[in-house]
């Protein structure tokens, strides 16, 4: 059998290296911002950031209501809307698709919902991403969107600095959802967009909720993907004390 060519090789290594990219774009901006060499990112009105509207988006929002209780369903809002915030004022010259980030990020916790908690054994992010992929081609969406969208919601709990070969959707999912929870990527924000933010979709002691539905999927699900996160003795505290957020965690509607 004829060995693989050096050209062919070096030309993989170098596709390897440009999807890299992204994540190295985000790990050189947090190294910046702990080097205290990163440009402070300028505050950011809601009504600037773009809300995807379509009957498509519509009907997914319905669907997520439907799962979600309400403080679940401020969550995925306060993700699309930080995700969008960050990468607009850090990566502005991302390409990345509103409508396939705005579904990922209303989507993205079908899988914590009580109801799909008990259907199966498969971690919240695998199940939550076949729920909305699966609801999405049933609504006509092309499998293009529907899979992305799944594989944004499946690796939404990853380090991005620790991982790689994410789409920006991803990514944004990951800046919003991470900051939201235990206040990753904060350097990256404006204190005057969070505060608009959470002003718009109010946390009511998020840190608490949030807390205790992963601690519930680990309790159900023994071998699931939120074991690896509790297995670090330091997680559940730093969502619980989620100190970007003390603040408003116990604002109500």
């Amino acid at each position: 059998m004829a060995s693989s060519s050096p050209s062919w090789g070096l030309a993989m290594l170098k596709e390897l290296d440009d999807l890299n990219k992204l994540e190295k774009e985000v790990n050189q901006a947090l190294q910046s911002a702990s080097e205290g060499s990163l440009i402070p990112p300028k505050p950011i009105s809601l009504a600037s950031l773009p809300l995807p509207q379509s009957p498509l988006n519509e009907k997914a929002t319905a669907y997520a209501k439907s799962w979600l209780n309400s403080d679940v369903f401020l969550h995925s809002m306060r993700s699309y809307y930080f995700g969008t915030a960050i990468a607009t004022a850090n990566f502005a010259h991302w390409n990345w698709d509103p409508q396939v980030f705005y579904l990922a990020s209303v989507l993205h916790d079908l899988g914590l919902s009580s109801v799909a908690m008990e259907q199966t054994p498969l971690s919240f992010e695998f199940h939550g991403g076949l729920l909305a992929r699966d609801f999405l081609l049933r609504e006509g969406a092309p499998a293009r969107v529907s899979d992305s969208v799944a594989e944004a919601i499946i690796r939404h709990t990853d380090n991005i600095w620790e991982t790689f070969g994410h789409s920006p959707e991803n990514a944004l999912l990951i800046f919003g959802t991470h900051l939201d929870v235990y206040g990753a990527f904060n350097p990256l924000i404006h204190a005057d967009t969070v505060q608009e933010v959470v002003n718009g979709f109010p946390r009511n002691n998020f840190c608490n909720v949030f807390a205790d539905l992963f601690l519930q999927e680990v309790k159900i699900k023994r071998f699931c993907k939120a074991v690896e996160r509790v297995q670090d003795s330091g997680f559940i505290s730093k969502v619980r004390n989620n100190a970007v957020f003390a603040k408003y965690d116990h604002q109500s509607l």
